[in-house]
């Protein structure tokens, strides 16, 4: 896919925000439609800076596609996209999400996730809540997560940012609704500072279902309320690895120094993922105990490790006051 994309840039330089023009579209769906279910990086790419003079076409063609072609046209774009942030596909995102294929739609929102749009916002808390497909309506709550944050930041519409949440909390509390799309509408909820929310994350964490109380633990991280510590240091210590690996995230989130000791003893978990996410927070936390831990995983034989305690000190180092980073700097030669 790389090479293809090389060969584009070099004669094809759609993602500069140029538009490619209708009879353009035209002959790029219509060489997708032609080529079957296999489309090319470089005829997809040819989408992406799509504008609104362009969109009737897109409109009248799109449907025409079958649906695997379709479903592997949005994919292929969402994979471009998250390689090269110039390329937006957001119209066309934006058009997939009244697709009759649920796959289609979800694979659009997945697509979203990065949009500032207020509308977008306003339309994904309709479908999380009118969605007929389950899988529709988890991927809409999973990006509405991005617009409590846009909304938490004061960044947001404020009326968009209301429906936002009322979608959200309507989905939570109903009792019909899935709960892989209970939790996740939990965890987009949890950076929101207001007080109902921490009603709605007790609730999620006395749930007897070990997934909404997974949710609930990483909602207590990105609430970032100090209320959480205690909750989290005693899932730590839990039986289940997921508890322990949202439990190990939101303390990395919560940047409590307390932490930290609690963290370094879990750095022998039987749980890679565990042992990662513990990593990954003592990077979060900072401080000369948990560098010090940190640099001891720094040789560990697993090249994993070792490389998650690399990145884990790069970020201590990035976000050290510039007086502290003396010990880095008496330590960069060691070898590990």
């Amino acid at each position: 896919m790389v090479h293809e994309i090389d060969r584009l840039r070099q004669g094809w330089p759609v993602w500069d925000g140029r538009k490619v023009g209708s009879l353009v579209i035209r002959e790029v769906l219509e060489r997708l439609i032609a080529g079957g279910e296999t489309p090319s990086a470089v005829e997809v790419a040819r989408l992406a800076g799509v504008g609104r003079d362009e969109l009737a076409e897109f409109d009248r063609l799109w449907p025409t596609m079958p649906v695997n072609l379709r479903r592997k046209v949005l994919q292929i774009a969402v994979e471009l996209a998250e390689n090269d942030v110039e390329m937006d596909f957001s119209a066309v995102f934006r058009r997939a999400l009244q697709d009759p294929d649920a796959a289609v739609r979800a694979t659009a929102i997945e697509g979203l996730w990065e949009d500032d749009e207020f509308r977008t916002a306003e339309q994904l808390a309709v479908m999380l809540r009118r969605d007929s497909a389950e899988n529709v309506r988890v991927a809409a709550a999973l990006c509405l997560a991005h617009f409590t944050l846009r909304a938490e930041l004061g960044s947001l519409y404020p009326p968009a940012a209301e429906k936002v949440r009322v979608a959200l909390t309507e989905a939570f509390n109903d009792a019909s609704e899935s709960v892989e799309v209970r939790r996740r509408a939990l965890e987009a909820l949890g950076v929101l500072s207001d007080p109902g929310i921490a009603e709605l994350i007790q609730a999620a964490y006395r749930d007897p279902n070990p997934r909404m109380r997974a949710s609930a633990i990483y909602a207590m991280g990105r609430n970032c309320d100090e209320r959480w510590l205690e909750t989290i240091l005693v899932e730590l210590e839990s039986e289940n690895p997921e508890m322990r690996y949202e439990a190990a995230r939101a303390a990395g989130e919560l940047e409590h120094p307390r932490a930290v000791v609690p963290l370094i003893n879990r750095l022998d978990d039987p749980d890679l993922e565990v042992r990662l996410a513990v990593i990954g927070a003592l990077g979060q936390i900072g401080g000369d105990v948990a560098r010090r831990a940190l640099e001891r995983c720094a040789r560990h034989e697993s090249p994993a490790i070792r490389q998650a305690a690399t990145e884990a000190l790069n970020e201590l180092m990035l976000s050290a006051d510039p007086l502290d980073i003396a010990p880095f700097l008496r330590d960069s030669t060691r070898t590990v």
